[in-house]
């Protein structure tokens, strides 16, 4: 019977774990570990100075609960930290493709670039799921320990001046506020929100390799533009700049970032729903875009 020969599904399968396996190297596992250690160096700061980094819930904690911690590492995946991580995964996958010359040898392969191109931000995705569990296990162990080792305790209130009247006897000690912690809905909804913000990233940064076929050029154009428009939330536009569309989309409590979350420090607007679809369709943008590039014929070509 004639027909069209089929790719068995092992080939398949063969293919995307080659992905993954690709990108078990050393600078990305340095970036990885770098980041983690980031996340927990911060809550560790922020838990001596008094578990708390500002008016809003949920505090550091907050942490001591599972899902607080799993919502707390997507929030990390989806800001400056997942950036970085982001930035160096696909100049070590993509962009040493491109300019090592191995991606026509792909091509010979899997002609299909839709294909090549899903793989590569599938084995980044992938790689950011897997950052985020870890992440939030171990901010998990790490505040539950603290817990144990220096409780959460009231902050002193300063005494005032009395003159030469008697010193007034220290309070009582109180319990510290009760926190909110996070549910399991709200870790699930924020580790996809997450994955929807690392997309866009792995489309620019896929973009930026398709372009300049560098991995230096992909680490610049990959991850520069989101630094160097940051400010630009605290003017008029902000409404139009992916920053605002993460932190309405995560809910960032404005007092956390630049101290627990490194991002923009405007306040969201309390409307995830737009936040949401405008970054779908940045990122949708962003993808087909780097899949146009990728296809062109310029990208089988050497380094000029």
């Amino acid at each position: 019977m004639a027909g069209t020969r089929r790719r068995p599904a092992r080939g398949e399968w063969t293919a995307w774990a080659g992905e993954l396996r690709a990108l078990w190297t050393a600078p990305v596992w340095g970036a990885a570990a770098a980041v983690v250690l980031l996340a927990l160096a911060l809550a560790v700061r922020l838990w001596m100075s008094g578990a708390s980094y500002g008016v809003l819930d949920p505090s550091v904690s907050a942490l001591t609960s599972l899902p607080s911690a799993l919502r707390a590492a997507a929030w990390q995946f989806a800001t400056l930290l997942g950036l970085v991580l982001t930035g160096v995964v696909v100049a070590t996958g993509l962009g040493q493709t491109l300019e090592g010359g191995t991606w026509s040898a792909l091509r010979l392969f899997e002609n299909r670039v839709g294909v090549l191109w899903a793989r590569k931000a599938g084995a980044a995705l992938a790689l950011s799921l897997a950052g985020q569990i870890v992440t939030g296990v171990l901010l998990w162990l790490a505040t539950s320990a603290l817990a144990r080792l220096w409780p959460v305790r009231p902050r002193a209130v300063a005494p005032g001046f009395a003159g030469g009247a008697a010193p007034t006897p220290p309070p009582l000690p109180v319990d510290p506020l009760p926190v909110e912690s996070a549910t399991w809905g709200q870790a699930a909804g924020a580790i996809a929100a997450a994955l929807l913000v690392q997309l866009l990233f792995v489309s620019l940064a896929a973009l930026a390799a398709a372009l300049l076929r560098s991995v230096i050029g992909t680490l610049a154009l990959g991850i520069g533009p989101l630094l160097v428009t940051a400010p630009l939330v605290l003017l008029p536009a902000a409404p139009f700049l992916p920053h605002r569309w993460i932190a309405d989309l995560l809910n960032l409590p404005p007092e956390a970032q630049y101290q627990l979350y490194l991002w923009n420090q405007a306040p969201p607007d309390p409307a995830p729903l737009t936040g949401g679809l405008a970054l779908a369709a940045a990122a949708a943008v962003a993808a087909t875009a780097a899949w146009a590039g990728l296809r062109s014929e310029r990208s089988l070509r050497p380094v000029d």
